[in-house]
This record gives structure tokens, C-alpha cells and sequence, in this order.
């Protein structure tokens, strides 16, 4: 029986970024195969970020290198971290902003969750 061939479809980056970490940080590439071949999801660590556009220029080279497909519905995901005072709480209103600059730009979504499953 022959082996179907799967198609991995980039969904998403999750920016793991709580207040205070503004180098250094870590991003999760969500990826999730098309409905036509085995249904399957995950994500890929790509570690030491210096900032959220070295983490997306990371994110897209790790797409073109293993030659993923990247949804309709692309989105760029900052979880809703919780600031320990008024001043954490506002860097991470700005960090929300950085990030949904850089979606805008890329012509993607943002959101601060996770996009539901697709299965």
C-alpha cells in the first residue's frame, strides 16, 4: 500500500512571551496537515528570539525550509499573560501592538488565543 503523501500547513505562531521577557524568548510554529491525507497537529519550538521580528523572519524561514504551506487564516498569537502591576500590564499592551503590527504587515490575523482546532 502506497504511503500518502502529507501536506503540513503552517496555522500559526505563539508568541511565548510574559511580562518582563523581552529577548531571548520563544515562539511555537503551529502546523496541522490538510484534510485529505492523515489528521494530524503540532508545533515546532524555534528558540532564542531577540525580538518579534527575528521571531517571525525565524517562523517564515522554517516554513520555506521544509517547504510548509501557510493557512488563509495565518494568525500571530500573544496569550493573555497576566502583568504582576500596572507597569508589567502595560508592557504587555505594547507587546500585544508590536505583534499585531507584524501581522498587519504580513497580511495575517492576531489574536491573543490560540485558533480553535481543526479536528
Amino acid at each position: 500500500m502506497p504511503t500518502p503523501q502529507l501536506n503540513l500547513i503552517a496555522q500559526s505562531i505563539l508568541f511565548l512571551m510574559p511580562s518582563g521577557i523581552q529577548s531571548n524568548f520563544q515562539v511555537r510554529l503551529g502546523v496541522h496537515t490538510d484534510a485529505t491525507t492523515v489528521l494530524s497537529k503540532g508545533d515546532f519550538t524555534i528558540a532564542n528570539c531577540k525580538d518579534i521580528p527575528d521571531a517571525v523572519d525565524k517562523a517564515m524561514q522554517l516554513i520555506t525550509a521544509m517547504n510548509l504551506s501557510i493557512a488563509d487564516n495565518f494568525i500571530l498569537v500573544l496569550p493573555p499573560f497576566i502583568g504582576k502591576n500596572e507597569a508589567e500590564e502595560a508592557a504587555l499592551i505594547d507587546t500585544a501592538w508590536m505583534i499585531k503590527e507584524a501581522a498587519d504587515k504580513g497580511g495575517w490575523e492576531f489574536s491573543r488565543h490560540l485558533p480553535a482546532p481543526i479536528f
